[in-house]
């Protein structure tokens, strides 16, 4: 079992204003919780206590409120990826500054809430051996779903805002393995670079979550990820 995760958490949320105007996005609470404190309790049930957490954005008001990770029962350090443009160099950021990083380690995004279970991904990353495993889930339209007949256009079904059960998202929940280093861009995103050179060499395997999973971006998803979790009364204490 692993017990590292890296979460990326500095991030302006520019949709989230006026929230987000003196405080980084994970800071944004969530039914009185800031998001980043979710995470944390989700990582530390799974049994993930050293936690590197890598900062830029109004960095202060999130270390002062994680401070050592003592309160929560794990352990905090702080990467600050200042300067860092997207993803793949704040990742790499890391890999720079923390010398004490494990061969494989849980890597995410600060605004995520899920119960994904870390032990069944990590014995799946195991088992097939990937420098890199990306955790998906099926996506939700955002949009109503129209079936209807071409030739005389009579619609024969409509969804609103249905679960495509055969196409999955990228949650920007991972396992790397500590030789994605070599893969990560100087500037530039996982998605758009690392991702693509390990399809290409076949080192990138999927695990597909099908439980709770929510991701913030702004004030509606904001509004929705309240109203499920209250309806799902997810608990992490």
């Amino acid at each position: 079992m692993i017990d590292t995760a890296i979460i990326l958490a500095g991030g302006r949320g520019l949709r989230l204003m006026p929230q987000t105007a003196e405080q980084p996005k994970a800071m944004v609470k969530v039914l009185g919780r800031p998001m980043i404190e979710w995470i944390i309790l989700w990582l530390k049930k799974n049994k993930i206590t050293n936690i590197i957490v890598s900062v830029d954005y109004k960095k202060v008001k999130l270390m002062k409120y994680l401070g050592n990770g003592k309160k929560f029962g794990v352990n905090i350090c702080y990467n600050d990826h200042a300067g860092a443009s997207e993803t793949g160099d704040a990742f790499r950021s890391v890999f720079l500054n923390i010398k004490s990083l494990p061969d494989v380690f849980v890597a995410m995004n600060g605004d995520q809430i899920t119960n994904l279970p870390i032990k069944k991904l990590v014995a799946h990353h195991k088992k097939h051996d990937p420098i890199a495993t990306i955790v998906t889930c099926p996506i939700k339209s955002p949009y109503g779903i129209v079936t209807h007949n071409n030739l005389n256009h009579l619609v024969k079904d409509f969804k609103e805002k249905p679960i495509l059960p055969n196409i999955y998202m990228n949650t920007g929940i991972y396992i790397f393995n500590k030789k994605i280093i070599k893969y990560l861009p100087q500037k530039g995103s996982v998605e758009r670079t690392t991702f693509k050179k390990l399809i290409r060499e076949q080192k990138l395997k999927a695990y597909i979550h099908r439980g709770l999973f929510v991701t913030i971006n702004d004030n509606k998803d904001l509004q929705d990820t309240e109203s499920i979790l209250t309806k799902s009364k997810i608990n992490f204490l």
